[in-house]
């Protein structure tokens, strides 16, 4: 894969999947089984992701943060590898991890390192500030 290639595959990814506006589009840009690799210093994992799997995930976040905005903070990619940056901006709509809803603004921070394959995703490791979220959360 190109850099360009691999650049124009995660950007759509992340301006029409992860950002809400069309989680039904994964297929689009994910292979038929991603290696999600989950990098939780406490619990590293892989989970084993699918379009329709992400397209629940993303839905998830619909529900949890509202309308949000994702703004992708940073991009950098090189051959079939991309890392992005981004933070997403909602509100506390539903239960995250046993605080009720408050309709207080959201902030999380991401981030994921994507490695693209014929056109698709194939494989992610991701890490996200959930110690900043759980202090928006007190």
């Amino acid at each position: 894969m190109s850099s360009e290639q691999t650049r124009a595959v995660v950007q759509g990814f992340l301006t029409e999947v992860r950002s809400g506006r069309n989680p039904d589009a994964a297929a689009l840009y994910m292979a038929s089984s991603v290696a999600a690799h989950q990098l939780e210093s406490e619990n590293p994992r892989t989970l084993a992701r699918s379009p329709a799997n992400y397209a629940e995930h993303v839905r998830e976040f619909l529900r949890l943060f509202g309308d949000f905005e994702l703004r992708i903070d940073e991009l950098l990619v090189n051959g079939d590898r991309a890392y992005a940056r981004w933070t997403q901006f909602g509100h506390h709509q539903a239960e995250i991890n046993g605080v009720p809803a408050s309709g207080e603004p959201l902030a999380l921070i991401d981030s994921a390192c994507y490695r693209v394959a014929d056109g698709k995703i194939v494989e992610y490791w991701i890490q996200a500030d959930r110690m900043g979220l759980a202090r928006q959360l007190e």
